[in-house]
């Protein structure tokens, strides 16, 4: 599920938030923030996309630099909502 999640953001910045001719090797660990691949404009309509295509609902307090700094924190982030989803829509 992980390397499924990765690919889906991955393709998505690499699409919305990188030069077109920008040929940019995209680490899990690397921060986007540091290497200018988002900002803070580009954070905002990242977390749209991710509610919108994983179905889940990210809560203003979860807005924190630590959660969306790196693939890897926010695949591990998304993982995590969805599967918090799954067990509320079981109740």
């Amino acid at each position: 599920m992980d390397t499924e999640i990765e690919a889906i953001l991955v393709t998505f910045i690499r699409e919305n938030c990188l030069p077109q001719k920008v040929q940019m090797t995209l680490g899990k660990e690397d921060n986007l923030f540091d290497t200018g691949t988002i900002d803070s404009a580009g954070l905002i309509h990242f977390i749209g996309f991710i509610e919108d295509r994983f179905n889940i609902v990210i809560p203003d307090e979860d807005l924190i630099p630590e959660k969306f700094t790196t693939i890897a924190s926010i695949t591990a982030y998304v993982r995590a909502r969805i599967h918090e989803s799954a067990i509320e829509s079981l109740r």
